[in-house]
C-alpha cells in the first residue's frame, strides 16, 4: 500500500509514526479487523487532507459501525424496492438527492473530504426517515443509484456490493444535479405587525401580496393581533416578509 503524501498518520497529539520509533500501525491489521472501507472512511473523516491523521481506536470503530448502519439501511431500501408501490408521495426524495449531490460535488471539488463524510451521515439520517414513505421502485432506484455512485470513491466495496445486490445499473460518470429541483418551492414568510415579528406563514415563494394577506387573516395565531383593528399600511417584500402597520 503506497503512502498518501497528503495524509500521514500520527499516534499521539504531535508524534508522527516512524519505523525507527516503532510506533507504526500496520494497515493490514486495520483492514483485517475492520475492513478496507472502514479504514478509508476513518482517514477521510478524521481531518482535512493538509493535516495529519490522528489515529484513535474509537475513530476506526465508529467508522465501522457507520458502515454497518448503511448496510442495515440498504436492507430496508431493498425491501421498499421489492414492494414497488403504485404512486409516489410528494417527491422529497428526488429533491433531497439533488441537494445531496450538489454538496458532494462541491466538497469533492474543494478536496473537503471530511465534509464528504458529514454529507454521508446527513444522507443516512434523511433516508432512514424518508424511504418508508411508499415510493415507487423507479423513484427509489433512480435516486439510490446516484447516491451509491457518490460512495464509490469513499467506500467502494460497500457501494459495489449494494449495487450488485439490488441489480442496479449505474452510470460510469459522476451524477449531475438539477438546480431547478433544488430550488425551494415553499418558504416561510415572516409576518410582522407594527414592525415586530409575530409569526411565520408557510406558502409558495412567489405568492403575491393580496393572497398572502388572506392567509395571514385566516391564521389563528395571528388573529389576536388583528381583530378589531384596521390595517393602515402594508410593506411587502417578495419571498421574504410582510409588515402590517395598524
Amino acid at each position: 500500500m503506497k503512502e498518501d503524501p497528503k495524509h500521514s498518520v500520527v499516534v499521539g497529539p504531535s508524534e508522527s509514526m516512524s519505523k525507527s520509533k516503532k510506533n507504526t500501525i500496520d494497515p493490514e491489521d486495520i483492514i483485517n479487523n475492520y475492513g478496507a472501507d472502514s479504514a478509508r472512511l476513518f482517514i477521510l473523516s478524521d481531518s482535512p487532507p493538509e493535516k495529519d491523521v490522528q489515529w484513535s481506536d474509537e475513530g476506526i470503530l465508529s467508522s465501522n459501525k457507520f458502515i454497518q448502519k448503511l448496510w442495515q439501511l440498504d436492507q430496508i431500501i431493498s425491501e421498499e424496492i421489492a414492494k414497488d408501490h403504485d404512486e409516489d408521495p410528494k417527491n422529497n426524495l428526488s429533491k433531497y438527492t439533488n441537494q445531496y449531490l450538489k454538496k458532494m460535488t462541491e466538497n469533492l471539488t474543494n478536496f473537503s473530504y471530511n465534509k464528504l463524510i458529514a454529507n454521508l451521515h446527513e444522507m443516512y439520517s434523511f433516508l432512514s426517515r424518508e424511504i418508508k414513505r411508499n415510493y415507487t421502485k423507479k423513484t427509489i432506484v433512480e435516486n439510490y443509484s446516484k447516491i451509491l455512485t457518490t460512495m464509490m470513491p469513499i467506500i467502494p466495496h460497500f457501494a459495489s456490493e449494494c449495487i450488485s445486490k439490488n441489480n442496479i445499473k449505474i452510470e460510469k460518470a459522476w451524477p449531475l444535479y438539477d438546480e431547478k429541483i433544488i430550488i425551494e418551492e415553499n418558504i416561510n414568510f415572516v409576518v410582522q405587525i407594527n414592525g415586530k415579528k409575530r409569526g411565520l406563514i408557510e406558502t409558495y415563494k412567489d405568492i403575491n401580496e393580496e393572497n398572502l394577506i388572506e392567509l395571514v387573516l385566516k391564521d389563528n395565531a395571528l388573529k389576536k393581533y388583528l381583530e378589531g383593528k384596521k390595517i393602515k399600511r402594508k410593506i411587502f417584500v417578495k419571498s421574504k416578509l410582510i409588515n402590517l402597520i395598524l
